[in-house]
């Protein structure tokens, strides 16, 4: 077979033999529809299988499509160009950078101060200080903690990158000492048993809703009126009761005496006709 254009031709069938290996489904059926009497060469791929021929899209509906997505992308870019762009410039905060625990030592002009009440206003965990006045609380950066302690200008700060931080609290002039026990004041101080600090204990003002929790190392603080009664409640524990007075921190100690009776509970009171005979059946079979 001599070559020729679109293939080779042969001399014996007197043919022009189509390559058809590089063409698509679509121009072999255009080709076999315009010339029935073909001779051609397929690939493998092609042979014993259904010519596949995709439906073609009306231009005219092809035509109008183009026309309205370019009037809508006109109509877009004026509008755009047309209208003010706002820019507000913000100060850029890292927010995960974490500082974890925040330490130092609170003093004033003269020593160090304990039993500050630090207060993370963040994310609301409370500690005080020690008689070193040193202190820890959680802490990231960004969150701001509050000094508290009666007699001093309360002080607050935000944190910064560095994870300690000393302070020196200063006398408030104004402050009267008898004014701030009779009206409202702070109280802190610890809940423990026998083994440490008791976290999550809970601590009521008898009568209200007023109530706070201990943080993980059993400190906590809430803001009493002389005269109160503060429930410290624990699971397993008997609830204690104790009157406030003047003294700034309260803390308290569970032991093995206060052990709550989980079993069999015996109330002391005036028994009616039925817990009476209830009573006398369970006194039969002890």
């Amino acid at each position: 077979m001599t070559p020729t254009d679109k293939g080779r031709f042969c001399a014996a069938c007197q043919k022009s033999v189509t390559d058809f290996t590089n063409t698509s489904d679509r121009e072999i059926v255009q080709l076999i529809n315009s010339n029935k009497n073909l001779c051609g060469r397929f690939s493998p791929s092609q042979l014993d299988r259904d010519l596949i021929v995709p439906k073609e899209k009306s231009k005219v509906w092809t035509a109008i499509a183009a026309g309205v997505i370019s009037f809508i992308t006109i109509g877009s870019h004026k509008a755009t160009a047309q209208e003010t762009i706002k820019t507000e410039q913000t100060d850029y905060t890292n927010s995960y950078e974490t500082v974890g625990i925040l330490t130092g030592v609170v003093r004033d002009k003269n020593d160090v101060l304990a039993d500050v009440t630090i207060t993370n206003k963040t994310n609301n965990e409370t500690t005080v200080s020690l008689l070193s006045g040193d202190y820890e609380i959680l802490a990231d950066k960004g969150d701001i903690i509050e000094f508290y302690l009666d007699g001093y200008i309360t002080q607050t700060i935000t944190v910064k990158s560095s994870p300690h931080k000393n302070i020196k609290l200063k006398k408030d002039k104004n402050y009267n000492e008898q004014e701030q026990k009779t009206g409202p004041f702070v109280i802190t101080g610890t809940v423990n048993d026998e083994t440490g600090p008791l976290p999550s204990a809970n601590i009521v003002i008898k009568g209200t809703s007023t109530s706070t929790k201990t943080d993980i190392n059993g400190n906590y603080s809430i803001k009493v009126k002389k005269g109160d009664i503060l429930e410290f409640s624990f699971i397993g524990y008997k609830t204690k009761n104790i009157l406030v007075s003047s003294n700034n921190n309260i803390s308290v100690l569970f032991t093995s005496e206060d052990n709550a009776n989980l079993g069999l509970i015996v109330v002391e009171r005036e028994r009616t006709f039925f817990g009476r005979v209830f009573h006398s059946i369970g006194n039969f079979f002890r």
